[in-house]
């Protein structure tokens, strides 16, 4: 059974079962949905950005050490995605990089689709500390 939350006649799925990372499934594909008009098996590059979820490429190297994502599978993706926005990585150097939240993406920012939802209505413990601010975000933009 796939958990769901109901808020205004709208479930919310939060499954995580396909990318098995921080934030629920939809939550990566409506990111992908909103940078780039893709979903997340389709590749995605131009100058400045890599993979479906708009990537900058100094990001995705500061992340991951690679500056294209591209032959990546979309649960490898999300898991850098994660690095950045919630749980941070040791790099090769042995230094850890510090995630700098969420709110980096600019389509949850501003609220594109469920995105600040999902982050009102994640349980996680990494996801904790942004939860005000999404669910304030989510009051006004939703």
């Amino acid at each position: 059974m796939t958990p769901t939350v109901a808020h205004a006649g709208i479930d919310l799925d939060l499954s995580r079962r396909k990318y098995g990372a921080i934030m629920a499934d939809a939550y990566y594909d409506q990111i992908a949905r909103c940078e780039t008009g893709l979903t997340l098996d389709k590749p995605y590059a131009s100058r400045s950005y890599t993979s479906p979820l708009g990537i900058h490429r100094d990001t995705a190297h500061r992340w991951s050490g690679k500056r294209d994502l591209a032959g990546l599978t979309p649960r490898q993706i999300v898991r850098i995605a994660d690095r950045i926005a919630f749980s941070g990585w040791i790099n090769k150097a042995g230094e850890y990089v510090y995630p700098v939240g969420p709110f980096g993406w600019g389509t949850v920012r501003h609220g594109c689709g469920q995105t600040l939802r999902y982050l009102c209505k994640s349980t996680h413990k990494r996801v904790q500390k942004y939860r005000a601010r999404a669910c304030r975000l989510w009051s006004t933009h939703g």
